[in-house]
């Protein structure tokens, strides 16, 4: 109609003389009709996409590693520790851990890390620096007040790496013999079936090694130690416990984006993230906690 202000879309068309034009909705009307709709099938993604992150507030996180989750004032008061007196993470806040429960709204149940330890060990060790296959690091997982965790995850190896303990073959669950346990395959395997019976409800994650820096460079560009196995070695028996026990595998060593070409920008020393690259393992953690 001439001189409408009708957004030209909506504009009706000129009666005819004879027969009128049937009684039509208010173009406005058909507009927010129209834009419900589309804003309804436009939110229904965003929806489901928020799913995963309200399934873990509030759950409990237990933490099972080594110097690279520690931090003072929150492990045990017997427990070996590295940061912040050394390293360049100077707040808690830049912990790897600490970034992860920010992300997924969890809480700490107990971070059951020692600095200095292998996974490999005396098993009924009871001390601060018990390895992390014995009984003393397992119950430890268990919060002040007797909590039990919902989330267990298992950041440990490298110092069974660095100082070259056999990494094993493993090929089906056994009954292991407690006491001192050299080969870390056995290890591991003993540390998760302490976890399946004490937290049999826990969602167990295991995380694989990133690559780090060491003694003598292997054909690939990867460290390898002093009985010429790689990380990957370690990261193979982490794999096939954890898939064997029924637990999730976190590959920090394939999804981190920690790699030998950027240790210096990511690795304080080689080996402990700084606060970037504490950073990336976060992000590869509360990915992989979302997926699953």
């Amino acid at each position: 109609m001439k001189g409408s202000n009708e957004p030209t879309l909506f504009r009706r068309k000129e009666a005819a003389a004879v027969h009128p034009a049937p009684a039509r909705r208010h173009p406005i009307c058909l507009a927010f009709c129209l834009m419900a709709v589309l804003a309804f099938f436009w939110n229904v993604p965003k929806v489901y996409a928020s799913q995963p992150a309200n399934s873990l507030a509030g759950k409990k996180l237990s933490v099972m590693g080594d110097s690279i989750s520690t931090f003072t004032g929150q492990q045990p008061a017997d427990y070996n520790i590295y940061y912040p007196e050394n390293g360049e993470i100077t707040q808690v806040e830049q912990t790897w851990w600490h970034q992860v429960l920010t992300k997924t709204g969890m809480t700490l149940c107990t971070n059951a890390s020692s600095s200095n330890t292998n996974m490999t060990g005396n098993s009924l060790a009871m001390d601060g620096s018990a390895p992390g296959c014995s009984t003393r690091r397992v119950m430890d997982l268990r919060g002040a007040d007797g909590s039990i965790p919902d989330v267990i995850i298992v950041y440990m190896g490298i110092n069974d790496f660095s100082r070259s303990r056999t990494p094993g073959a493993f090929q089906a669950p056994s009954i292991r013999t407690e006491g001192e346990i050299s080969v870390f395959s056995e290890a591991y395997e003993i540390m998760i079936q302490k976890m399946r019976v004490l937290y049999p409800n826990a969602a167990i994650y295991c995380c694989t090694l990133p690559p780090r820096c060491c003694y003598v460079e292997g054909d690939s560009g990867l460290a390898v130690n002093e009985i010429g196995v790689q990380v990957t070695a370690y990261n193979a028996q982490i794999q096939a416990v954890a898939q064997a026990y029924g637990a999730h595998v976190i590959d920090l060593f394939q999804f981190s984006g920690i790699n030998w070409s950027n240790l210096d920008l990511f690795l304080s020393d080689g080996i402990h993230p700084n606060a970037a690259g504490a950073t990336l393992i976060a992000n590869c953690v509360t990915n992989a906690l979302y997926q699953n």
